[in-house]
């Protein structure tokens, strides 16, 4: 009998041909673009005071699940640790995994804490080839903090941290859970027709809710509907709206009137007002928020490009209650959503020296030189070599929009030719020269 080699068998199939639908490599330009942007917002959240967290990839399943939301359990890629045979899950929602780190590594740390990041979420999306599974997530989170100057610290921030994309005038759709809920309660407390509800108000028809208010009673919960249902509204007319209804409110629904209002006025004094506009019936992108709750917007995009909230009661699921507000720019949709635009054409900086079998040295030394200075030069075998790609200089800059300009070896005439975009050509005997004409700045 055949020996069987140890371990796991080789599969006689052929290799899959393609990546799983719902995630994709990330190349070249839109690959320096997620790095540079994530790095400048990470430096910008620094000068707030936020340290950067790095996450682990996969969380024990029994440890997190307690702080996923329900519509999200049905969605985690699960795996069986080797080791201790419990369940793995690959990180599904980040904040709910800052929120477990914190609540049970950081709780008797002097308060607030301040921590951001930059990582990958993965979440299955039932294989829709529309839909992504890996979503690049860069975000903070400020815990221990419930006063309404962090909450105004949280949108400061998500604003002027959307300044960092090229996406034009932001604006962010602003709204308060705790109001919601305490709105809803008061229109109906009904179980069986509290869904309906909810569907009505956050479908943004005040008709259909009209309706479904009970024919006799309460009169309050009827100019509720008729002042938040529906529209989207300034900061002003906002606070005049809560001004209106807070006297007659009942206790319960004043106090989050009030809180919303304090953040309204602090907010209305901020030079970033403007972008800013209050829709009562936004519907939460997450079920754990409580107070209030946002979400970005910019021209062009199908989808909120951040969103963020407070979550007061989120650290309960781990053990401790601990007060809490973030967000998160998705990284991934604003990609999407420039890719889109007219973007302008980048200007190509780098430069291909090819070698052939006898002059290997001195391209690598032109290299070191242009580099030394922050060129970027990148070597490879000569096309005209039986090595090399089987490429002209001008086939190789219409196939590489990276490189700006090709340099190429004639040995029978001993000359060296710099070959640029546009048919720019310099000749000379140097290789020395040609550095110096790259390095003098009459390349592009």
């Amino acid at each position: 009998m055949a020996n069987r080699k140890k371990g796991a068998e080789r599969s006689t199939r052929p290799p899959t041909k393609t990546t799983p639908t719902g995630v994709s490599p990330v190349f070249s330009r839109t690959a320096r673009f997620r790095r540079e942007s994530t790095q400048h917002l990470l430096n910008h959240f620094s000068l707030w005071g936020y340290r950067e967290i790095i996450l682990p990839s996969f969380e024990y399943l029994d440890a997190i699940s307690p702080g996923i939301p329900p519509a999200l359990l049905t969605k985690l890629y699960l795996m069986q640790d080797r080791g201790s045979g419990q369940v793995l899950v690959l990180r599904p929602d980040a904040t709910a995994q800052i929120a477990r780190l914190t609540t049970q590594s950081f709780r008797d740390r002097q308060l607030p804490l301040r921590f951001c990041y930059s990582t990958s979420v993965f979440r299955d999306e039932n294989h829709q080839a529309s839909i992504d599974r890996e979503l690049h997530q860069t975000g903070l989170e400020l815990i221990g903090d419930p006063s309404v100057v962090s909450d105004g610290e949280i949108l400061d921030l998500c604003l002027s941290g959307a300044e960092i994309f090229p996406l034009g005038d932001s604006l962010l759709l602003l709204s308060h859970a705790g109001l919601q809920e305490a709105f809803l309660r008061e229109i109906s407390e009904d179980a069986d027709r509290s869904k309906e509800v909810r569907s009505a108000f956050h479908s943004r028809n005040p008709d259909r809710l009209r309706d479904l208010l009970p024919s006799r009673g309460k009169t309050f919960p009827r100019k509720m509907v008729d002042a938040l249902a529906g529209g989207v509204f300034g900061i002003e007319e906002s606070r005049s709206i809560l001004a209106k209804l807070l006297p007659d409110g009942p206790a319960r629904l004043r106090e989050e009137m009030e809180g919303f209002l304090d953040l309204l006025a602090s907010i209305d004094a901020s030079p970033r007002a403007s972008a800013v506009r209050v829709d009562f019936a936004l519907p939460p992108s997450s079920p754990y928020y409580t107070g209030m709750f946002f979400q970005l917007f910019a021209p062009g995009s199908s989808t909120h490009l951040a969103s963020g909230g407070r979550y007061d009661r989120l650290g309960q699921a781990f053990g401790h209650d601990l007060p809490a507000v973030g967000f998160a720019y998705h990284i991934t949709h604003i990609e999407e959503t420039l890719r889109k635009r007219e973007a302008p054409e980048e200007t190509p900086t780098l430069v291909l020296a090819c070698h052939a079998p006898g002059n290997v040295t001195p391209v690598q030394a032109f290299a070191r030189t242009l580099r030394r200075s922050g060129r970027a030069v990148m070597t490879a075998p000569d096309p005209s070599s039986d090595s090399g790609l089987p490429l002209s200089a001008d086939g190789i800059l219409a196939d590489h929009e990276d490189i700006a300009a090709v340099l190429l070896y004639d040995a029978e005439k001993g000359l060296w030719t710099l070959t640029g975009r546009g048919k720019d050509v310099r000749t000379a005997r140097s290789i020395e020269e040609i550095a110096g004409f790259v390095l003098s700045g009459d390349l592009a």
